[in-house]
């Protein structure tokens, strides 16, 4: 029996980065593009000709709804920089442009997406002072409330995956989220509640119709959707679009452990002494960032299962040869897109590797990054392996190769 919640206090409700959300800026592409942009300009205004000139390059390029220029006194880090301030990449109240170590990080290419992914969710924690005001907070305090949002989520699919049905049942929509998961979190429920909640709910055996509305103004169900949205652009499930968009699904397409999501980091990106070497460290040393790659390449093969076409014209542009080992041995190749797929990249040979399939994990995961110029970028995780030290610096890259693919996917990825 699921008791009808009680929110702890009348302005309870969940917000991560804006009050304001524009849900773009999460997408990999432009949120990393306009990181490395704001790395090129440190020390520089916000409203530096220069910089709105390279934001309008990343919109172009990125293909964005998103006005990423805008005006000099309404310029986009004054408008929308708690996206990079709230995730611990760009230091707050400075003037001028300063990153976080761990946003140089992120910046160069040091920590991959898939260990920054993991960062936000080991380490955001609602109430975010990012987005609540002091008041706020203090009755959050007052209610002793305080949760990991991200955590909490994909442990309750994880719940839903082991007890209610598999994988097939494995997913959230934002409607779910607004209409369940955040009125019980406001009791501190377990996820195993809120999965048995959601269950029952999909049955017709629960009407939360009288249940409290947590999401009462109008930007509220945006700020919700926000979460599931970073969830999915990041690579820990899958978005399935409906065409009531608080219908479209957020599904895993693997059931692990909630231990390997639950993983406790006693430091914090957002102290102000620098711990982020610390926490990297810790991700690192954990399963979040293998299980989004394992999630990503899952999600690869259902969204596209006919892929034979691309990999036979790259595997006979490339003579079956990886380009960074040279092995030959056709069980252990596989044709690698430089612009993925999902980015809009062709399954032509022009955007193809062929490569061994470790180096096609490492290169699709970002720790080995590709410049236009045949360089190669390894990850601090990737540097510190022995077990690569043999890999080449530079390579040449075939004359077929569009060097603008690469070019993209250096910048955005």
């Amino acid at each position: 029996m699921i008791p009808v919640p009680v929110k702890p206090f009348p302005t309870y409700k969940w917000r991560w980065l804006s009050v304001a959300p524009t849900e773009s800026l999460l997408e990999p592409p432009v949120f990393l593009g306009v990181l490395r942009v704001l790395a090129r300009h440190e020390g520089e205004p916000p409203s530096s000709p220069a910089i709105a000139t390279e934001l309008g390059r990343v919109a172009e390029e990125t293909q964005t709804r998103v006005d990423l220029v805008r005006t000099p006194e309404r310029n986009l880090i004054r408008n929308s920089g708690q996206y990079w301030k709230g995730t611990g990449l760009l230091l707050p109240d400075r003037g001028d442009i300063h990153l976080t170590p761990l946003g140089r990080m992120v910046a160069e290419g040091r920590v991959t997406q898939g260990e920054f992914a993991s960062i936000m969710v080991q380490q955001t924690v609602l109430p975010n002072p990012w987005t609540y005001t002091p008041p706020e907070i203090e009755l959050w305090s007052e209610a002793r409330l305080e949760f990991r949002p991200f955590v909490l989520i994909l442990q309750v699919l994880q719940v839903l995956a082991r007890r209610y049905g598999g994988v097939k049942e494995s997913f959230i929509t934002p409607w779910e989220l607004i209409r369940i998961c955040i009125p019980l979190a406001g009791t501190k429920a377990r996820a195993e509640q809120i999965a048995e909640a959601i269950s029952l709910q999909r049955a017709g055996k629960l009407n939360v119709t009288k249940w409290p509305d947590c999401t009462p103004e109008s930007n509220d169900h945006r700020l919700a959707r926000e979460f599931l949205l970073f969830l999915a652009h990041y690579g820990f499930c899958r978005m399935v679009h409906r065409e009531n968009r608080m219908e479209d699904a957020f599904c895993l397409d693997e059931a692990y452990g909630t231990e390997a999501i639950g993983i406790e980091v006693p430091a914090s990106i957002f102290d102000p002494q620098d711990n982020s070497a610390e926490v990297v460290q810790s991700i690192r040393h954990s399963q979040l960032p293998s299980i989004i790659e394992r999630q990503r390449m899952i999600t690869s093969v259902l969204a596209r299962p006919n892929q034979a076409r691309f990999r036979d014209s790259v595997f006979e542009a490339y003579r079956s040869c990886c380009l960074l080992t040279g092995d030959s041995m056709g069980e252990i190749l596989e044709a690698a897109h430089i612009i993925p797929f999902r980015n809009g990249g062709a399954d032509t040979r022009d955007n193809g590797i062929c490569l061994r399939v470790d180096m096609h994990r490492l290169f699709d995961s970002n720790h080995i990054r590709l410049k236009a110029t045949g360089a190669l970028q390894f990850s601090d995780a990737l540097v510190a392996s022995p077990n690569y030290a043999f890999l080449p610096r530079r390579i040449r890259l075939p004359d077929f190769v569009n060097p603008a693919n690469v070019a993209w996917r250096d910048k955005y990825l």
